[in-house]
């Protein structure tokens, strides 16, 4: 792709675009939750010729009209959404720092992650929303948080301290507390 096309896409989505981050419940799901990731183009429908070059251009995602004479091109999915975001990275300048949190956001989904690790990129996903003018989100890291406390999937953290404190009990107390 031409640079111009990049830089006319960093325009549009600068302009008349969203990066989104969503929690979606999944039972299907071990943590119980989906981080769905999408980038949104808007339109004047009288204008949806546009949204469908941007479309023929990119080559994924699709485009709806809604009411009030709008239409949206959206694309959603990490590696379409990783790839776009890649592509207008260099040419952004409104939204250069979400492009970049959510590059960040996405290099995290390439491990396996453990229960407390989804829990806190959940907590990002929540700190990136206020990034955007939301003007409806229901489901938040604390929703996460009880989801995974409810299945017993995190578990408190043993730290250095309390070993210590440990030691300092009477050996007598620690005899009957570790005998089965």
């Amino acid at each position: 792709m031409h640079d111009a096309t990049r830089a006319y896409l960093a325009g549009f989505l600068d302009g008349d675009g969203s990066i989104i981050f969503q929690l979606v419940r999944r039972e299907d799901y071990v943590y119980g939750f989906l981080i769905r990731a999408s980038v949104c183009f808007y339109q004047s429908t009288r204008h949806r010729a546009g949204l469908e070059w941007l479309k023929q251009q990119l080559g994924c995602g699709y485009i709806r009209d809604r009411a009030g004479s709008m239409s949206d091109y959206t694309i959603v999915g990490w590696s379409a959404v990783k790839r776009v975001l890649e592509l207008v990275q260099p040419f952004v300048i409104f939204k250069r720092e979400q492009v970049a949190r959510a590059l960040g956001i996405m290099s995290r989904f390439d491990d396996k992650l453990t229960p407390q690790e989804f829990l806190e990129l959940a907590q990002v996903v929540d700190a990136f929303s206020t990034l955007n003018y939301s003007k409806r989100k229901r489901i938040d890291a604390t929703c996460v948080a009880t989801f995974l406390n409810g299945k017993g999937l995190l578990v408190p953290v043993t730290t250095e301290a309390t070993c210590r404190d440990r030691e300092r009990l009477s050996p007598a107390l620690l005899a009957t507390n570790l005998t089965p």
